[in-house]
């Protein structure tokens, strides 16, 4: 039989709504862990990036208090989970305020109805007001296993600690839409940036990122040692909350955290009440800043700067066709008249490749190199191109192309009786 009993204040039983209040915005229910020396309210989200925890010590916090778990219970606690709402309803605020008559209260026992002669099993809460009147609550619990976060602070060099009420007034500045918490230090300051990255349309949500920034300086904490341009981010919905509730006890909020996607804890204590909160982090280890735009290289003049990139492609193209092999020549009709008639023809067309200078990456064409680069000169040099009329028709399957060189040009004989030649004697040469 597991034996739960205890007595709270007026002010102890509001700081349990407040307690309660705070770990209702991580999750929707509650789970409560006894031991012997104490009593534990734990609270773990739906994705499990937040763990929150309110420890009371059975000494300090309660007027009485007593747990004997099972004998065969684990580590000899009691555990259970309720959902918020119904805590809620029961530890209402202001149980402390005397001006109201109803709702003053003079103490509140708390007991678990475990028994076997019950048939049921409850959470029982009596009110006790100071008119006589008593208000008992019965409320349905199930029997869970609590999961807790492990944090090691030994390797969390990074540590600083403030008030509360301070970071009150600055997360009032935060946007009630902004979603994550940037949290990093340079210069002497603390900067706390809000921001969602959530676009949406419609005339209720926001239509573009929304930032907010709050420097903090170095001074305004109690102590602070952390590394500088780290960006640690977080929830801003949890950061409120973990404020909120640390601002009503009136203590001062400590940090540790080691670097960005590691876990980071909040944690803070007051007149017998230690509470914790390790949330998940995100961001960048060091903060560097983009690098300068180089600016473009200024060349000597437009002819030289396109001067490399038509070397370039030209020298492309030729080493190219070089590579290339040719076609291979048809197995029907060939005779070695016609593959010497295509070596031929394919050694005019072939032009001389220019000699390479020694600087094969120099951005200038070298002095000997210049005159390669020259437009041809068609007074100097006359090529033709015309059908191969000859009467070898058995040269190939296909007819073929000959470009021959500059052909001395015939000098036509005046005659008065008739009309000047019009065409080459080498050309008519194969129609008889």
């Amino acid at each position: 039989m597991e034996t739960l009993d205890f007595t709270l204040k007026p002010e102890a039983a509001a700081k349990i709504h407040e307690i309660l209040m705070c770990l209702a915005k991580f999750s929707d229910t509650v789970a409560i862990e006894a031991r012997r020396e104490r009593l534990s309210f734990t609270a773990l989200n739906s994705s499990k990036s937040a763990y929150a925890s309110c420890s009371l010590e059975g000494k300090t916090f309660f007027s009485t208090y007593e747990c004997r778990p099972k004998d065969s219970a684990p580590d000899g606690r009691f555990t259970c989970s309720m959902y918020s709402k119904a805590l809620l309803s029961v530890f209402k605020p202001r149980l402390d305020d005397a001006r109201g008559k109803d709702t003053a209260i003079d103490r509140c026992e708390v007991s678990v109805q475990d028994r076997p002669d019950k048939t049921e099993c409850r959470f029982v809460v009596k009110m006790v007001c100071n008119q006589g009147v008593t208000k008992t609550y019965k409320l349905t619990y199930e029997s869970v296993e609590i999961l807790h976060a492990l944090f090691d602070k030994n390797a969390a060099k990074n540590h600083w600690s403030i008030s509360s009420g301070l970071l009150r007034e600055y997360i009032e500045y935060f946007g009630r839409r902004t979603e994550q918490l940037d949290i990093y230090a340079e210069e002497d300051r603390v900067v706390f940036t809000s921001f969602t990255e959530k676009i949406a349309n419609g005339k209720e949500i926001l239509k573009q990122p929304l930032q907010t920034a709050v420097a903090v300086n170095v001074s305004d904490f109690e102590n602070f040692t952390a590394q500088e341009r780290m960006h640690t981010i977080i929830s801003v919905k949890d950061f409120r909350a973990i404020v909120l509730h640390a601002d009503t006890l009136k203590t001062s909020l400590n940090a540790h955290y080691s670097h960005p996607t590691r876990p980071l804890q909040f944690n803070y204590t007051s007149d017998g009440m230690y509470c914790e909160f390790t949330l998940m982090t995100a961001g960048d280890y060091v903060d560097t800043p983009p690098p300068p735009p180089s600016a473009a290289p200024v060349g000597p003049s437009r002819t030289t700067s396109r001067g490399p990139s038509t070397t370039t492609e030209r020298s492309e193209s030729r080493s190219f066709r070089q590579d290339m092999p040719p076609p291979p020549a048809p197995t029907t009709r060939t005779s070695a008249t016609s593959a010497r008639r295509l070596g031929n023809s394919r050694a005019a067309r072939k032009a001389p490749s220019p000699v390479p200078s020694e600087d094969s990456e120099s951005l200038f064409v070298g002095v000997d190199e210049d005159t390669q680069w020259d437009p041809a000169d068609s007074r100097n040099d006359e090529e033709t191109l015309g059908w191969d009329a000859s009467a070898e028709n058995d040269a190939g399957m296909y007819p073929t192309f000959r470009d021959s060189g500059s052909l001395a040009r015939v000098p036509a004989e005046e005659s008065a009786d008739g009309v000047a030649p019009t065409q080459r004697i080498s050309q008519i040469k194969g129609l008889w």
